[in-house]
C-alpha cells in the first residue's frame, strides 16, 4: 500500500502501460525506468519504438512514412509481392508463415514475409502492477489456420523486454510454415562504426547479390572475415559510413547460441537479442548503407536487420527441402524472444538469459 496515494491505476513511474489510438489504429506501449517500447496492435503488433530513455534515443529504424494511415490504400497498380512493402513502417515484425520471396502451399500464396505484420490482433492487458507489467496481443492467420499468442513483459528496473510467443495449428491437418523475426535498427542509433557481436557461425553471401553489392558473390567465410568483390579482406561486423552506398544480404548458419548484440560506441549503447538457436537457426543480416537504387529504396537509407529465421527461402522451397516448420494437427509451439537495451561494455561476449550481457 502507497502511503501517499490510494490508487496508482495512472502512474507515471516504475512501470506503466498505455493504450491509445493513433493514426487510426490501437497501439501501446510499455515503459519502466530505462525504455520505452511502442506496439502497433492493429498494424501486425509490429514493434515501432525501442527507446533507450537515459538517451532519449531509439535504436530501431523508421521508414519516411511511418505508421499509415488506417483504412484502405489506393495503389497504382497490384505489387508481385503483396502490400507488405507499401505498409512497412520500419521497425521490428514477424516473418509468418513465409520468408523473404513470394510464395504459394496448399492452394495459398503469400507476398513477401507472410501476412502476420499485415492483421490487426487482439489486445488484452495481463498484468499492470509497478513491478511488472504485461499484455497478450492474439490473431489468427488467414490464409493458413494459425492461431498466434505474444505476451509482451517488462519489470520495473529492467532494461529487457520478454517476448513469449505460442503458434497452434487450429487444423486436423499438419501445417507447414517459416517463423522469424525481423528487427531493422537504422541511424541515429545506427552510425559508422557501430560493431555486430554475434557466436561463432558461418557467412554467405549468395551467387546473386544486388548490383550495389560491397561483398563478393558466392563466398563462405568464418565471420566476421569476408571478402569484398575486388577480393581484399574486410570485417564486415564493423558497420561502413553511408557513403559506401552498398546494398548486401548475409546468411548466417550455424551459430553456436541463438544472440546477437549491435553497439554504438560513441553513445555508449548496445541493442540485443536473444533466442532459440535450435527453433531459429539460421540469421539473416540485411545491410542497406545508402545503396539499393530504385524502387523501394532509392539511396536513401542506412539501416540493418538481423533476423533470426528457421529457413531464409519462400516457404514451397523450405517445404521442398524439409527446412519448413511442420506442425501436426490440432498441436503447438512455443517459444521465447528477450530483446535487452543496455549501456554497452568494450565488447560482448555473450548475451544471456534474462538480458544478462557480458
Amino acid at each position: 500500500m502507497n502511503r501517499y496515494t490510494s490508487s496508482d491505476a495512472g502512474r507515471n513511474y516504475a512501470c506503466r502501460i498505455r493504450e491509445f489510438i493513433y493514426r487510426g489504429h490501437r497501439c501501446l506501449t510499455l515503459e519502466n525506468e530505462k525504455i520505452r517500447v511502442f506496439i502497433a496492435a492493429d498494424k501486425g503488433a509490429d514493434i515501432l519504438e525501442f527507446l533507450w530513455k537515459p538517451l532519449d534515443l531509439d535504436v530501431l529504424w523508421h521508414a519516411p512514412q511511418g505508421l499509415r494511415e488506417a483504412g484502405p490504400a489506393l495503389q497504382s497498380s497490384p505489387l508481385p509481392g503483396g502490400d507488405f512493402r507499401e505498409h512497412f513502417a520500419g521497425g521490428w515484425y514477424e516473418m509468418l508463415p513465409n520468408g523473404p520471396t513470394p510464395s504459394a502451399y496448399k492452394g495459398a500464396a503469400w507476398g513477401f514475409h507472410g501476412e502476420s505484420t499485415l492483421l490487426p490482433w487482439r489486445l488484452r492487458i495481463e498484468k499492470d502492477e509497478p513491478e511488472e507489467i504485461s499484455a497478450a496481443l492474439e490473431t489468427r492467420l488467414l490464409r493458413i489456420p494459425l492461431y498466434v499468442k505474444k505476451t509482451f513483459r517488462l519489470c520495473s528496473g529492467s532494461g529487457t523486454l520478454r517476448i513469449e510467443e505460442r503458434i497452434r495449428n487450429e487444423s486436423p491437418e499438419e501445417a507447414k510454415f517459416l517463423w522469424g523475426q525481423h528487427p531493422t535498427v537504422g541511424w541515429p542509433f545506427l552510425e559508422e562504426g557501430c560493431r555486430i557481436y554475434l557466436p561463432p557461425c558461418i557467412a554467405k553471401t549468395g551467387p546473386e547479390q544486388p548490383l550495389d553489392a560491397r561483398l563478393k558473390p558466392n563466398q563462405v567465410a568464418n565471420w566476421p572475415k569476408m571478402q569484398l568483390r575486388d577480393g581484399s579482406a574486410v570485417d564486415v561486423s564493423v558497420l561502413p559510413a553511408p557513403e559506401v552506398g552498398s546494398h548486401d544480404f548475409l546468411r548466417l548458419e550455424q551459430l553456436q547460441e541463438g544472440w546477437f548484440a549491435v553497439v554504438n560506441p560513441h553513445h555508449k549503447l548496445g541493442w540485443a537479442l536473444r533466442w532459440d538457436a535450435k527453433l531459429f537457426s539460421v540469421l539473416g543480416f540485411w545491410q542497406l548503407f545508402r545503396g539499393g537504387s530504385g524502387h523501394p529504396w532509392y539511396s536513401r537509407h542506412y539501416l540493418a536487420a538481423l533476423e533470426p529465421i528457421n529457413e531464409l527461402l519462400s516457404l514451397s522451397e523450405a517445404v521442398e527441402r524439409g527446412t519448413a516448420f511442420c506442425l501436426a494437427g490440432l498441436d503447438s509451439i512455443d517459444t521465447v524472444w528477450e530483446a535487452t537495451a543496455f549501456s554497452s561494455p568494450p565488447d560482448v561476449k555473450a548475451v544471456l538469459p534474462g538480458g544478462n550481457i557480458l
